[in-house]
């Protein structure tokens, strides 16, 4: 299941996550209409302008994002599976966890495939199940690694056993978009009021947090309204400003 559009332009998602909201929360009358900044606007008796943005744990500048982290795993069991094939593995297929604690860097992201490949051919003669970490102890951003031993016709590894620890929202990250949304507000169209809407994603690993805003006391300079929604589950909660 996906919430967003994939493959798409940002102006769609955009759409998409407003169209949901509309309907799970209130707004002001008025005709609406989609520009580029602020990304909506609802014009009535006043002139409502609403700028649309995802809660990400970690900026993706972060060199431990999962917004990053997931790119580098994808790409790290790609290649330690054509290394492996490349020396001459067999059939069989592997779904890897990673461990999000410890993230993949720049230089083991060069060392990790090899690694991945080796112990693969170490353990293709075995029997089907799991291995821990205790098993690969050279490799601490692998966690776990399940063998199908099966000699499938067209072996796929990937990561779907990856699991994640869910969050609770945190005040000093929502802070922190707040302040880049204000940043940038002065390419915002003139409006009466500006409101800030922020998506959590539940289908995004880099996104799914409990959503409170309980004991939360924020600052806007720009926004009349922050808002942050929870698609999927329908949950609104207001920022006290």
């Amino acid at each position: 299941m996906t919430l967003a559009p994939a493959k798409t332009t940002n102006r769609d998602i955009e759409e998409h996550y407003f169209g949901r909201f509309r309907n799970a929360y209130e707004l002001p009358p008025g005709v609406v209409s989609y520009p580029d900044k602020p990304d909506v606007l609802i014009k009535g008796s006043r002139t409502v302008g609403i700028e649309i943005t995802n809660f990400y744990l970690q900026p993706g500048s972060a060199p431990g994002s999962e917004q990053r982290q997931r790119e580098r795993r994808r790409d790290v069991v790609s290649e330690a599976h054509k290394l492996y094939l490349a020396r001459g593995g067999k059939g069989i297929e592997l779904t890897i966890e990673f461990d999000p604690l410890k993230p993949i860097t720049s230089v083991t992201r060069k060392t990790l495939p090899k690694a991945i490949a080796a112990f693969a051919a170490s353990i293709d003669t075995q029997r089907s199940g799991p291995f821990y970490g205790d098993s690969f102890p050279t490799m601490p951003q692998v966690k776990s690694i399940w063998l199908s031993s099966r000699d499938w016709p067209n072996p796929k590894w990937d990561r779907s056993g990856q699991v994640y620890s869910l969050e609770e929202m945190s005040a000093d990250r929502l802070q922190e978009i707040i302040a880049e949304k204000e940043s940038k507000s002065a390419e915002y169209e003139p409006c009466d009021a500006y409101w800030l809407l922020i998506v959590v994603d539940w289908i995004d690993p880099a996104q799914e947090q409990e959503i409170t805003t309980t004991g939360f006391k924020l600052a806007s300079s720009v926004f009349e309204k922050i808002i942050v929604y929870k698609p999927g589950f329908e949950e609104v909660v207001q920022v006290t400003l």
